[in-house]
């Protein structure tokens, strides 16, 4: 409803650029008003519309986490100067990115491959418009290019998956027995290949290994605040929709198996190709292939195991990662800088965007007191409990371990250059953006407070 509202007023109302703010932000908080009832007065799962949507408290949880960084991101929006002072405005913006959230709470409540492949689509149509959104200059077009055709083969495969497990099930239902009992009769082979299409699919929206190749030129060249929400949004609809999906696919090995693969190559390309980034935008891209990678290695587990740290530790990605991001734009719109060798003094100039910068990157690398280290030991632990002298599940934990280690290599890159190293000029003080700072503070003090106090998490959430 809201998404509609806020095009007819764009159509009809002139100068409508605050007055769109107001609605998208209010379409934001009433639906997160509602999540919130729902969840207070949540008493049992239901499959409603014939089994087209499941209603679950932890659909709810997943949604109410959508809708905060749908939040922080909308204020992003409107201090991202590629955005407000691009020729057409920022409203289409605001429209797209409204019918984006929309497509992420329908996959989160999919119980169904047909409701699975359009909220797919939708946040990828959705996505694609987003990146492209200023793209005047050629390597901005091609990068964009290259996101849609990806995406197409992705979603072509992906729907072959379906095909195939409709075929041989005879229903595209994931809840019932139908699904199963096929599976299991047509032999080891043709369902996993299934299952692999489709997973393959799911995955180009994480941005997994192989299905990677889109992210870095996408992240480099779209706006920043653009890309704060597309590194954090989409996985958590992703995540919360492959937490349901587990019981189904997770019959044989073959799930296990793919998310092993997944998960180790996610977090060894993404970690080690970090190392040799300069530009800030595109180590942040393969920072992002990394942790999902690390987030994947919960779902080799049982779906009744993994509820919390999974919820926590995106709670905690997306804190780290949209305050990272809103320091760069601040960076970006004040100095134009984007390379992180050019930030040699800037320190100096901005310390309080360099402090919290330097504490959300620590918490990203997973070193106390911050939330990262938490949230890290929650997935270890988590694993260790259920390794079971699994000789895979053991390669995983030490992939795991060593690209953590690695990870401060490039993460701690940025401190190096904004206080260590010193600049042969002065560069002048920051001006612009100031709600960015409060922001990045607000964002850097959580990141801090369930870092030091994680019980504080269970007060909002009732999950650790």
């Amino acid at each position: 409803m809201g998404f509609l509202v806020v095009i007819l007023t764009d159509l009809f109302v002139k100068k409508s650029k605050t007055v769109i703010c107001r609605l998208a932000t209010l379409t934001l908080l009433i639906s997160g008003g509602f999540l919130v009832n729902d969840l207070i007065n949540f008493q049992n799962t239901e499959l409603l519309f014939n089994g087209m949507f499941i209603f679950s408290k932890s659909a709810i949880q997943f949604k109410l986490l959508v809708v905060a960084v749908a939040l922080f991101s909308l204020l992003f929006f409107y201090k991202d100067d590629r955005l407000t002072k691009h020729p057409k405005g920022i409203n289409d913006l605001i429209s797209i990115f409204l019918a984006s959230v929309l497509g992420m709470f329908v996959l989160i409540s999919s119980a169904n491959l047909l409701m699975l492949y359009l909220s797919i689509e939708m946040i990828s149509l959705a996505s694609y418009l987003m990146v492209s959104y200023n793209a005047y200059q050629r390597n901005q077009a091609e990068a964009g290019m290259k996101y849609v055709l990806f995406g197409a083969v992705a979603s072509a495969i992906m729907l072959y998956g379906i095909s195939l497990i409709y075929g041989f099930t005879g229903t595209i239902n994931l809840y019932g027995d139908n699904l199963l009992n096929g599976l299991s009769q047509i032999g080891v082979v043709p369902s996993a290949l299934a299952i692999i299409l489709v997973l393959a699919g799911i995955s180009f929206k994480l941005s997994a290994v192989p299905f990677h190749f889109w992210t870095p030129d996408a992240y480099q060249v779209a706006p920043t605040s653009v890309v704060s929400f597309l590194s954090a949004a989409p996985k958590i609809a992703v995540f919360g929709f492959l937490y349901y999906l587990l019981p189904y696919f997770q019959t044989g090995d073959t799930l296990n198996q793919f998310i092993l693969f997944v998960a180790a190559t996610s977090m060894i390309l993404g970690n080690v190709a970090a190392v040799f980034q300069d530009d800030a935008k595109r180590m942040m891209a393969y920072s992002s292939i990394g942790h999902t990678g690390f987030v994947l290695m919960l779902f080799i587990m049982p779906q009744a195991l993994i509820l919390n740290a999974v919820i926590f530790y995106l709670t905690v990605y997306s804190i780290a990662n949209v305050g990272i991001f809103m320091s760069l734009t601040y960076i970006e719109n004040n100095y134009a800088i984007f390379n992180i060798s050019d930030f040699i003094g800037l320190g100096k100039s901005i310390p309080t965007v360099g402090v919290c910068l330097v504490i959300l990157l620590i918490s990203l690398t997973g070193i106390p007191p911050t939330a990262g280290f938490i949230a890290k030991f929650l997935v270890f632990s988590s694993v260790i409990s259920f390794n079971g002298a699994n000789i895979y599940i053991t390669t995983l934990l030490v992939i795991a371990v060593l690209t953590t280690v690695i990870s401060l290599f490039y993460y701690l890159k940025i401190p190096l250059n904004f206080f260590l190293k010193k600049s042969e000029t002065q560069l002048p003080s920051g001006v612009n953006s100031k709600v960015l700072v409060v922001l990045s503070i607000v964002l850097t003090l959580l990141t801090v407070l369930f870092g030091i106090f994680p019980s504080l998490f269970n007060s909002f959430t009732g999950l650790i």
